[in-house]
């Protein structure tokens, strides 16, 4: 289940593809999703997908706010998000 969200952000956050590329991957997978998943997991995956919806391609670095933030802060959302998804992972 978590495996193609790790993978996407994984991806990401090695800049293999863009933050605009992301954002309408991770978007389009999460709203799709039919995957079972705990209550934590799903908070995880929840706030990555709050911060891509966020993510705005003019906004830079210093200048984010609460509804539009820069590709820089939206990885680091990403790598934050997939630090907890795999210590649930490990945990399991």
């Amino acid at each position: 289940m978590e495996a193609k969200y790790k993978n996407l952000m994984e991806k990401f956050i090695k800049k293999e593809i863009s933050a605009d590329e992301f954002q309408t991957l991770y978007m389009d997978k999460f709203i799709e999703w039919n995957d079972r998943m705990n209550e934590y997991q799903f908070e995880i995956l929840n706030g990555v997908f709050e911060a891509a919806d966020c993510y705005w391609h003019e906004c830079l670095p210093g200048q984010e706010t609460a509804f539009e933030i820069s590709a820089q802060q939206l990885r680091e959302e990403v790598v934050e998000a997939l630090n907890k998804l795999n210590q649930v992972i490990d945990s399991q």
